[in-house]
């Protein structure tokens, strides 16, 4: 969840040339030496401005064409097309989708958008692997400001060892109540706060989080329920709740949500105190 390893950009004339290439090898629109070089420099100018908005990824001086040409070429890269393989290893560099971790992510988003940006629409660094729920609201909210953007999960690194997203949890009327923050922590950057305060409320994690906690939490009831019954030791069940944070920690991240909320619950004396045993039937918006 929030961000992911840069992709491999070194075959990214073959992947332009193959996007511009019938199955039959004739060309669908010829690309003169010149601009795959300007292209390789507005591939650079890219990296070296990590994504952020700038008129020199305009690439005003590629004719209107041959950007459009480029921009009609990401259709290969749709499933079963030619560049179908190229989509694949995008989308299987993240396990589930980086801005909710909660689906597979299954479409590939333009960080920058092709509409405006279509040079880059087939370069690695700009294509995001999503959720098609994330992506369509990413796809309505392209801003330039932090307050109104996405994270580039490929360059806005946020803290990993630090605990950011909290998740806060207490028992009303025997229900478990959750709900979701991102505390702006001293070693979170105040722009990608700005950001990933924004986007979480536009993808509605806090809403859709809720939704998976139950199904999250049931595996979780099975060896609570039959150790407390044993020992009415609320240190067993904190423990237990405690040794599945630190796995997830490990393979997630310890700003995942699944991370968090075992954390907050494993602090939640009333909840380890046998709380448990009525509080999972109905999670409710905290």
């Amino acid at each position: 969840m929030w961000s992911l390893p840069l992709p491999d950009n070194e075959n990214s004339r073959e992947i332009i040339t193959t996007a511009l290439t019938y199955i039959n090898g004739d060309a669908k629109y010829q690309l003169t030496e010149a601009e795959y070089e300007t292209l390789s420099s507005i591939y650079e100018r890219y990296e070296d401005l990590h994504g952020k908005v700038h008129d020199d990824l305009l690439a005003n001086t590629l004719s209107n064409e041959t950007k459009q040409a480029i921009h009609d070429g990401y259709s290969e890269i749709q499933e079963k097309k030619r560049l179908t393989d190229y989509r694949s290893t995008l989308l299987l560099s993240a396990e589930r989708c980086p801005c909710c971790s909660i689906s597979a992510a299954d479409e590939l988003d333009h960080h920058l958008p092709r509409s405006i940006y279509k040079s880059l629409a087939l370069y690695s660094s700009n294509l995001v692997p999503m959720c098609h729920k994330c992506n369509n609201k990413k796809r309505t909210a392209a801003g330039t400001e932090p307050s109104n953007s996405f994270l580039h999960i490929y360059y806005d690194q946020v803290p990993s060892e630090d605990r950011f997203f909290i998740a806060s949890v207490e028992l009303v009327d025997g229900k478990l109540k959750v709900s979701f923050e991102i505390e702006n922590i001293e070693s979170l950057d105040d722009d990608l706060y700005e950001m990933m305060t924004f986007q979480s409320r536009r993808v509605n994690l806090n809403d859709r989080l809720l939704k998976e906690i139950n199904i999250f939490l049931a595996p979780f009831y099975v060896s609570m329920e039959p150790l407390y019954e044993i020992s009415s030791d609320p240190e067993m069940i904190k423990n237990l709740l405690l040794a599945a944070e630190r796995q997830f920690n490990s393979k997630m991240g310890v700003n995942d949500w699944r991370s968090s909320l075992l954390y907050a619950l494993a602090h939640n004396h009333e909840f380890c105190d046998g709380g448990f045993k009525n509080a999972l039937g109905v999670v409710e918006d905290g």
